[in-house]
Parts: C-alpha cells; sequence; structure tokens
C-alpha cells in the first residue's frame, strides 16, 4: 500500500507533466505569428491571438496568487471535481467570461513578451509545486469559474489553460480572412 505522501509526490509529478505538455502546445501556436495576424479578429466581439496570449499569461500570474495565498480548510477533497477538470478544462465547446482582472487591454506590445510573462509566471507555480511543502488538498481557493476547490484542482486547470487557449488560437487561424 502506497502512503499519502507518495500519492501526493505522484498527483504533483503528474501536475508537472501536464504543464510542460501545456506549455509546449500552446508556445507552438504561437510560433512564427506575424503583428499583422496577432492582430486579426474573427469576428465582433472576437479576441485576437495577441488578445488570447495577454490574457494566457495574466491569468497564468492571477492563479498563481490564488494558489499561493490559499487557506488551509478541513473540507474534503472531491474527486469528481478532479474528473470534470480533466473532461473539460481544455474543451472549447463551453465558454467563459473571463474575469476583469484577466481581461486583454494593451499589456504586451508584441506576442513575444505576451509569451515571455507566460513562461515567467508558469516558471514560478513550477517552483511552488515542485519545492512547497503544502499539502495541496487541504488548501481552499475560490476560483472565479469552479468556485471552491483545492489548491491541486486549481493547479489543475491552470495546467489545463494554455491547451484550451491553444484551441482558441487554431480557431482564430482557421478562420476566413486570417492574414498568410
Amino acid at each position: 500500500m502506497s502512503s499519502p505522501g507518495a500519492n501526493r509526490d505522484s498527483e504533483r509529478e503528474s501536475l508537472l507533466q501536464l504543464f510542460r505538455r501545456t506549455e509546449a502546445l500552446y508556445l507552438a501556436t504561437l510560433d512564427g505569428v506575424s503583428p499583422e495576424q496577432a492582430g486579426f479578429k474573427a469576428g465582433p466581439g472576437r479576441w485576437s491571438i495577441g488578445e488570447i496570449a495577454e490574457h494566457v499569461a495574466t491569468t497564468e500570474e492571477f492563479i498563481y496568487e490564488l494558489a499561493t495565498a490559499a487557506t488551509p480548510s478541513s473540507e474534503g477533497s472531491d474527486p469528481l471535481v478532479d474528473e470534470r477538470i480533466h473532461r473539460r478544462a481544455a474543451d472549447r465547446q463551453r465558454t467563459f467570461v473571463a474575469p476583469e482582472r484577466v481581461c486583454p487591454y494593451g499589456r504586451f506590445e508584441t506576442i513575444a513578451l505576451a509569451a515571455g510573462a507566460f513562461r515567467a509566471a508558469l516558471q514560478k507555480t513550477i517552483v511552488y509545486v515542485e519545492r512547497s511543502k503544502d499539502e495541496l488538498r487541504r488548501l481552499r481557493v475560490m476560483h472565479p469559474a469552479a468556485g471552491s476547490i483545492d489548491v491541486y484542482q486549481n493547479l489543475l486547470i491552470m495546467a489545463y489553460h494554455p491547451e484550451r487557449h491553444a484551441k482558441q488560437i487554431e480557431e482564430v487561424k482557421a478562420s476566413p480572412g486570417y492574414p498568410r
């Protein structure tokens, strides 16, 4: 029988692998995007690739702040929430309204600057997951879309977030009128 510590370590390792996979997937969608392509919008009310990149970078920082400011809780972790996150977090069928704080407002002049901010924020999260002694399942946060969840679940959503937006970027690139 494995110890709770072993399970905790395996969850952290799975999380780190997911972060690395979705980081590579997301950054690949930004590779080679020209300034003209970065500013293209597929329609009214739609985000450009530049706006998506800004949103991903600012969300990465915001969710990290949620995780590191979490509060201890005796509330148990619901495994069904984990399952829903794995099934739905990267799914583009459901849309969400981004919290005002992470909406794009032109914080970055280029895709490269937004990608750099994303990488820097993600690196802080990776270091936290690798080095923290926090019991991620015993800390809770109030996530803007998921409500009250444990920190592991918060980080799981965060890990899928770049994949979700990589798919959105591919949708923009496939839109009629996208500059080639």
